[in-house]
């Protein structure tokens, strides 16, 4: 995303050589010698995001095909079969959007938000990722707003949301939803949004808001041995990782405010995961095998989970993701080349389109089956999934095209300019990585 304070310029190459400096590092530019980063810092290595891309659409799948286990009879059937320990894990996903989120954050951000606190650099990065967040949520807000009108006239609020909680439907409810606030104010997640992953964007407008002050306590901290950052990455998910049903710290049931603890954990691992990255060199680390290292960590959660077979003990693999994006984002030759293929970059980008209208379709096949007349056969079934699916693709590619990308562009050019051009640069480029960002 393009830094408020700087025109739109064209993204920096996708795929930059290790140790060469970040492109936006260094302290907040002004005149003189503050422009430059310090000598210390200057042979970092700098993570690929096109990799981190390629892996938020495939975050984006996992959450998908979790939620369209409504049409696991259909034509999809054989893929559930196949995948099933995989996919009812989905809701890992939205961790794997938690840490990359705090990752591309961090690795965008530190340098300008980190050596002390200032309001315009604050106000910079908040609307920065303002004009990321809302425009695409604000508009599938109110195309559900329209749907709970249509449908709460026949059926009850809590029925036609497919929520065990009925959302909030009042004018402060709007207000909620509208301002990304709508998490902020219940201890569950259910019924939380007016649509069910809706909540994510709330907890994440949330860390987004706390970041400037995280960022002041992380930048103390940015020349951590890998190591040690990698270590501190793995132990601040433990709390999220090991607490919960069937899991080694066992409850009953989830526990008030487990969103706040989620998102907590999982963002400042990601930072600590990037803190890692960055300073890869110091334990000269070869790049050649971040790719083996990727491909070992994600076959290993894949094992794991097929092996733990139930979400609960599932949640476990939430450890191996720092290190997973660690190393993806220091990963170079055939694995980075495979990985920044159009087909998957233009699916990470527009991965936050997919995740805000995915679920509606899923609400449209389950209406129309139950109300088929004279119940819905086979065949219907299946090409109402296969519609649906299309529909997903379609309104995907014309949110991301026709509201997402074009509302940010505009949103950020209200704001003037106040500085040098560089600091653009790579954040156009880096804020396509975020979680959903």
């Amino acid at each position: 995303m393009f830094s408020v304070i700087a025109p739109p310029h064209r993204a920096p190459t996708a795929n930059p050589t290790a140790g060469k400096p970040l492109t936006d590092s260094g302290p907040p530019l002004g005149p003189g010698a503050e422009n430059r980063p310090p000598k210390s810092e200057a042979k970092q290595s700098r993570p690929d995001l096109a990799t981190l891309t390629a892996l938020r659409f495939v975050a984006a799948l996992w959450v998908v095909f979790f939620h369209l286990q409504a049409m696991q009879h259909t034509f999809l059937a054989p893929v559930y079969e196949l995948f099933r320990p995989f996919i009812a894990n989905g809701d890992l996903g939205v961790d794997v959007f938690f840490v990359l989120s705090g990752f591309i954050i961090t690795y965008t951000y530190l340098d300008r938000l980190g050596p002390r606190f200032r309001w315009r650099a604050a106000g910079d990065f908040v609307w920065a990722r303002f004009a990321r967040m809302w425009p695409a949520f604000a508009l599938v807000v109110g195309v559900v707003g329209l749907w709970f009108v249509y449908g709460t006239a026949q059926e009850s609020v809590r029925e036609w949301s497919l929520q065990t909680q009925a959302p909030d439907l009042s004018p402060w409810g709007l207000a909620k939803q509208l301002l990304m606030m709508h998490l902020w104010f219940q201890p569950g997640t259910d019924g939380a949004s007016w649509f069910g992953p809706g909540w994510t964007v709330s907890a994440e407008w949330l860390a987004y808001l706390a970041f400037p002050l995280l960022a002041l306590v992380l930048f103390r901290l940015r020349q951590l041995h890998p190591l040690a950052a990698l270590a501190a990455s793995v132990l601040v998910l433990l709390p999220t990782a090991i607490w919960g049903p069937d899991l080694p710290i066992a409850t009953v049931e989830h526990q008030p405010y487990e969103w706040l603890l989620r998102i907590a954990c999982c963002f400042i691992s990601g930072a600590f995961a990037c803190i890692a990255a960055r300073n890869s060199d110091r334990m000269k680390f070869n790049p050649a095998l971040a790719g083996p290292g990727a491909l070992l960590t994600g076959t290993a959660v894949v094992v794991f989970l097929a092996t733990a077979g139930k979400p609960g003990p599932g949640r476990l693999a939430v450890l191996a993701f720092p290190l997973l994006i660690a190393l993806l984002s220091l990963t170079r030759g055939w694995l980075r080349s495979a990985l920044s293929a159009r087909w998957l970059q233009y699916g990470g980008h527009s991965s936050y389109s997919l995740y805000l209208v995915h679920m509606f379709f899923i609400y449209l096949f389950y209406w129309l089956i139950r109300d088929w007349p004279h119940g819905a056969g086979p065949l219907a079934e299946n090409l109402l999934a296969a519609a649906c699916l299309l529909g997903i693709a379609l309104a995907t590619h014309l949110l991301f095209k026709y509201v997402e990308e074009p509302a940010r562009l505009r949103l950020r050019a209200l704001v003037p300019k106040a500085g040098a051009a560089r600091v653009g640069t790579a954040v156009g480029h880096s804020s396509r990585g975020s979680a959903h960002q």
